[in-house]
């Protein structure tokens, strides 16, 4: 007998184990009485053995959803986060093209407050030396840009075309040394030239020590010179020093135009105030004269 539960103990184990929870179930829902001996030694020992099964199948249960629930979560998050990219960067699109239209039909009421007929250039490059203070757009002759235009935005005065090829035009602003915009105080009509002195400041040369310039004054364009047109701002006053002796007095000049932020300019090609500036053309080659030479 006994040889027979040595050699077959691991059968008799696993039917052991498979009618425990059979016989445990079976006391559990007969009709209620008081337990018999036999009954609470079955139930002294399924009951750790149920335990045990129990708690392991929910901790499992709940591994696994827990994972699979992370798993679905961490998919959802990255979907939202993708969405969430796409949104953004259509709301960026959004908010650019909006300025752009902005600042756009702020040139269009420009141009028209000031009847100019002008070409809408955006700036494509800036110069980095600190003597040549330019800008390039990505329009020229091929847009009817030529040299020595005017270049003006809605807030005033940019500057004018220095030279151009069929595309692009580079712009000499009023930061430049070389630059120079007859203009005069719209308070006093106190009058001068605007220059370059630094990166961010203009000056105001030729101004009379007796002339009445103060700090806040603004500055327009003359139209004197064919280039630029008049009533165009093209600066506040910032700082005078008159000094008690000399003819002139020293004026600093803020630009009206904030350049750090130039995106779109207005190249003028006709004004009522300043004539059609054309192509310039060849002058057509004459044939010379014959050199008469001895008597008649």
């Amino acid at each position: 007998m006994l040889k027979y539960i040595k050699e077959y103990r691991f059968y008799i184990f696993l039917l052991a184990f498979l009618l425990i929870p059979v016989v445990a179930i079976d006391t559990s829902t007969r009709n209620p009485r008081e337990y018999r001996l036999h009954d609470r030694a079955i139930v002294m020992i399924t009951s750790p053995i149920q335990g045990l099964i129990s708690g392991t199948l929910e901790e499992l249960a709940s591994f696994f959803q827990n994972y699979l629930f992370l798993l679905n979560t961490r998919r959802d998050h990255l979907q939202i986060q993708e969405e969430n990219r796409k949104l953004l960067g259509t709301i960026a699109q959004l908010q650019e093209a909006q300025q752009e239209n902005s600042r756009l039909r702020r040139l269009i009421r420009f141009q028209e407050e000031f009847k100019l007929e002008t070409v809408v250039a955006r700036v494509v490059a800036r110069d980095v030396s600190a003597e040549f203070r330019a800008l390039r757009i990505n329009r020229g002759e091929s847009s009817g840009i030529y040299k020595d235009m005017a270049v003006v935005t809605n807030e005033g005065v940019v500057g004018r075309v220095l030279r151009t090829t069929a595309n692009t035009s580079d712009i000499v602003t009023v930061l430049d040394l070389l630059s120079a915009v007859d203009a005069f105080v719209a308070r006093s009509r106190a009058r001068g030239i605007v220059t370059g002195r630094t990166e961010s400041v203009c000056q105001l040369k030729y101004a009379l020590r007796t002339d009445d310039i103060e700090p806040g004054d603004v500055l327009i364009s003359s139209g004197l010179g064919g280039i630029f047109p008049k009533g165009i701002p093209v600066g506040t006053v910032s700082k005078v020093d008159r000094k008690a002796y000399g003819i002139s007095q020293d004026v600093d000049v803020r630009p009206s135009v904030d350049f750090s932020r130039l995106e779109e300019v207005l190249v003028v090609t006709r004004a009522e105030s300043i004539p059609i500036i054309e192509k310039p053309r060849d002058k057509p080659l004459q044939a010379k004269k014959p050199v008469r030479t001895g008597a008649a």
